[in-house]
């Protein structure tokens, strides 16, 4: 009798499944390295065209000049981050515009398919396969390519946010702290998260989080006169107080944008409650997550989803490209929902709205037709909270239920044995 060869490609082994995960997540690697050389021709050939390097870069020869770097009329660049990540920046500034540009690319990506796989290795709960990761940084490339472009800090601040949490998850008190400060020296609104984390681990981390953030003040005091110093951080205290507070850009996407693509008028007063209330909410969410949670993994993925949600919904300053926040939640999103048939509906709909439906070039096409398609991003948010909230209700629900069997197994008197 014939018999077929002793040979795994003709069965489906974990050899070869373990094999083909390998070669995709290779793929997958090759690709974000095409997206970095894309990235760096153009900074060869035009590096201040759709690139907000220059305002770094421009920012930070202000601050060795002494010049005002929040003089936005008169230096026109935009500039509104903190003066230590002006310093910080020196770094790069120094360089010509295109090496220094491709640098920064390269520090910033390499950064965040770190923090990408780190979510699949340390964060996200379950198993993944290495194809299932593979899947993840694509569909992740998908959502970052835009903001990546154009020199984008936002996925540099998301990396410190993952590194942070991961090393939460590890109880490296000092290094979360100075992760998180860090982040919030480049833009303020990862506070919003590091005050999510402080209500889960107020001790471990409220009083190191503030001593990280007062440490990370002190460098441009060491690089310039003390009365300049001052005088930009009380410059940079008046930009983000004053009227750019509440100026609305073309480019900003949020729930106020919902409103206004609806014909709804929004006082600044009642936005800010609005604000505020939502903030109040994904407090107590968090809160809930610790107690239902079946895992570290589950919490911690959970209040980086909240934060990501809250911060494109209704956070401060959320531009379009600041949905780059917004990719790999909802990739992951999307591949949990088919992987454990949960919600798939809902999951799709997201990632179809935060991603191919809410890029620039798509609102464009679809604004003669549509004239709310500015809203698309922002309203995509909603279906990815509530995605999150059933997933993780239903997963504490089915937790409950192994427990109390375990419990009643527990319990039930043993059956004698025959003799």
């Amino acid at each position: 009798m014939n018999q077929l060869p002793q040979n795994p490609l003709f069965f489906k082994s974990p050899l070869v499944e373990e094999s083909c995960g390998a070669i995709w997540l290779k793929r997958a690697l090759i690709l974000w390295a095409v997206l970095w050389i894309a990235v760096s021709v153009k900074f060869l050939l035009q590096p201040e065209n759709k690139s907000v390097y220059p305002c770094f870069a421009d920012s930070s020869i202000n601050w060795w000049a002494d010049r005002n770097l929040y003089d936005n009329e008169v230096y026109k660049t935009g500039f509104r981050y903190s003066p230590t990540f002006a310093l910080a920046f020196s770094t790069f500034a120094v360089l010509p515009a295109s090496l220094g540009g491709i640098l920064w690319t390269a520090l910033n990506i390499s950064l965040l398919v770190l923090a990408l796989r780190l979510l699949v290795k340390e964060i996200f709960p379950g198993n993944w396969s290495r194809f299932q990761e593979a899947c993840f940084l694509i569909l992740s490339l998908a959502g970052c390519t835009r903001a990546i472009w154009s020199a984008q800090s936002n996925s540099l601040v998301f990396a410190l946010a993952v590194f942070a949490v991961v090393s939460l998850k590890k109880e490296r008190w000092w290094v979360a702290a100075f992760l998180l400060a860090a982040a919030v020296h480049i833009k303020l609104w990862p506070a919003a998260l590091a005050l999510l984390l402080m209500a889960r681990f107020p001790w471990q981390l409220s009083a190191r989080f503030a001593a990280a953030s007062a440490l990370l003040v002190i460098p441009p005091f060491l690089t310039r006169p003390l009365p300049v110093v001052l005088q930009q951080y009380q410059n940079w205290y008046g930009l983000l107080t004053g009227p750019y507070r509440t100026l609305r850009q073309g480019g900003l996407r949020d729930a106020y944008t919902i409103a206004e693509q609806f014909g709804t008028h929004v006082d600044d007063r009642v936005y800010t409650l609005l604000q505020l209330g939502m903030a109040g909410l994904a407090l107590l969410w968090c809160i809930r997550l610790a107690k239902i949670s079946n895992s570290r993994q589950t919490y911690f993925t959970g209040v980086l989803t909240t934060w990501v949600c809250w911060q494109l919904l209704v956070g401060p300053g959320t531009e379009r490209l600041t949905f780059l926040l917004a990719a790999p939640i909802a990739s992951w999103a999307l591949i949990v929902s088919f992987k454990e048939e949960c919600h798939r509906v809902l999951a799709v709909v997201a990632w179809l709205m935060l991603i191919p439906l809410g890029t620039g070039g798509v609102e464009r096409l679809l604004l003669p037709v549509f004239t709310w398609s500015p809203a698309i991003l922002p309203l995509g948010i909603i279906p990815l909270m509530v995605w999150q909230v059933v997933y993780v209700e239903s997963h504490a629900s089915v937790s409950e239920q192994e427990l109390c069997q375990q419990d009643n197994s527990l319990a039930s008197p043993k059956t004698p044995q025959a003799a």
